[in-house]
């Protein structure tokens, strides 16, 4: 039984990288494409503020 849980172990590490590498990967190839998302994210209340002062200004 000890054996069966030491090769669970294993596989569950194999997979855990073969995942993390995976991801890695991606981000490496798609670099671009994801900094924009996490850019649009985290300055949209930005630009609406911005829009909300230019209009109290026309």
């Amino acid at each position: 039984m000890d054996r069966l849980k030491t090769f669970g172990i294993w596989i569950l590490i194999i997979i855990a990288f073969y995942l993390y590498s995976q991801g890695i990967i991606y981000m490496y190839y798609h670099g671009t494409e994801i900094g924009l998302k996490l850019y649009e994210l985290t300055h949209k209340e930005q630009v609406v503020n911005e829009l909300q002062d230019n209009e109290a200004f026309q």
